[in-house]
């Protein structure tokens, strides 16, 4: 597998206890030095983490692509705000396109030549590795992020006002409100245990993006169809390929580095139903 050399910077001691990987620096950190040192951006300029909460909630749960090694540009911000903008941006990203198994798989060059080599290795050691749910496994639109969210938050505003949670009045002003205030409103439901998942029992975010803030927009994802399988995970993993948004078992992000190099990256290992997931050391 290539991998692209990470910047100096990054390259921070991570304490070693029991043959396991503890304390990885501050993930925002080492956000902020690498976007200075490879691209003389500031993160305060993509995603404002001190002023907005959504912003910050998304870098917290879906940050990960920012430490990605693609090669390219890094994403131009944490939240989009329009179809127009999403376009705009995944224009520049000139991807890679393959069929798998019939379905259309739209990919960043570096994630599509990994997922390959990956396919590849899996067929070898006899294991299936395909695309789960159809064109959109991929990448997805500002707007089928938008159908994504409201498919979770109709039903979750419906069973919190039938159990007497949210009132009529200030859920009215939920369904009225902007996209972006909507999501701010559903995650201060969610601080007070009123979630918005399918079955209700964990946040929104980890059944469904905040519009604009999913990780497929960035054509840095792909959800799996055999994401049990152990050996597909592994076969995943040494092709950079993790599991990095909590709880969303068929979801893979494309970080494009050796699982050892993770936890130098400002990510952390957390175990949830028996698969192991790479997140933001917050």
């Amino acid at each position: 597998m290539r991998y692209i050399a990470i910047s100096l910077l990054l390259l921070i001691s991570t304490t070693v206890i029991n043959g396991q990987l503890v304390d990885p620096p501050n993930f925002r950190t080492v956000v902020e030095k690498r976007l200075r040192s490879e691209h003389r951006i500031e993160l305060s300029g993509i995603c404002p983490l001190d002023s907005d909460s959504v912003a910050e909630r998304v870098f917290r749960d879906y940050g990960a692509i920012f430490v990605s090694n693609t090669g390219g540009k890094p994403p131009a911000r944490c939240v989009f705000d329009s179809e127009e903008d999403v376009a705009s941006f995944q224009r520049l990203l000139d991807p890679a396109v393959v069929t798998i198994g019939g379905i259309q798989v739209t990919l960043q060059k570096a994630a599509m030549t990994d997922l390959t080599a990956a396919r590849d290795e899996a067929s070898r050691l006899g294991l299936v590795l395909t695309p789960r749910g159809g064109s959109e496994a991929s990448t997805r639109s500002y707007e089928r992020t938008v159908s994504l969210w409201r498919s979770r938050f109709v039903p979750g505003l419906s069973h919190w006002i039938a159990n007497g949670k949210i009132g009529r009045d200030e859920a009215a002003v939920a369904r009225r409100s902007p996209i972006r205030k909507q999501v701010e409103m559903v995650l201060a439901w969610e601080a007070n245990g009123f979630y918005f998942s399918t079955d209700f029992s964990k946040s929104i975010l980890y059944s469904v993006a905040a519009p604009g803030a999913s990780q497929h927009i960035f054509m840095l994802a792909l959800d799996v169809e055999q994401f049990a399988s152990r050996g597909v995970r592994q076969v995943l993993a040494r092709h950079g390929w993790f599991q990095t948004v909590k709880s969303d078992l068929p979801h893979f992000t494309y970080l494009g580095v050796a699982e050892k190099d993770l936890p130098s990256l400002g990510l952390k290992s957390v175990d949830v139903s028996g698969q192991t997931f790479w997140i933001p050391n917050m």
